[in-house]
């Protein structure tokens, strides 16, 4: 297992309720997946949050809140965090709907000051 492998399971293993942990491109596109949810694709999910966060960049660029760092879905199915490793690199983390959202966001901090260092 390489070094984005073992971050996504160690990610899965501390947060309650974990269903898919993924590294994505900025362009929707998974490179490295652990677990899979059971009724969408990972990729359907990452696409879709890869159109919110365009979005939401282009909100904040006109803005003065300063560079995306995270955003977070919450749906009757579930709940999906994304959070910003390098300007090019997410994790995506989708929780059952009761998982842990707030160790899911912290996990996913912790990941990612690991990783901007892989990625850069």
């Amino acid at each position: 297992m390489n070094i984005f492998g073992k971050a996504l399971a160690k990610i899965a293993e501390a947060v309650e309720g974990t269903r898919a942990v993924s590294l994505v491109g900025a362009d929707g596109i998974p490179i490295e997946t652990w677990g899979s949810p059971q009724s969408l694709s990972i990729e359907t999910v990452a696409a879709e949050m890869s159109s919110l966060l365009q979005a939401a960049r282009r909100s904040s660029a006109t803005s003065t809140s300063g560079e995306l760092r995270e955003i977070a879905t919450v749906t009757d199915g579930g709940i999906s965090i994304l959070s910003r490793v390098t300007g090019e690199y997410y994790l995506l983390l989708l929780l059952a709907r009761e998982g842990n959202l707030g160790r899911g966001r912290f996990e996913l901090r912790k990941a990612a000051a690991a990783l901007e260092k892989e990625l850069l």
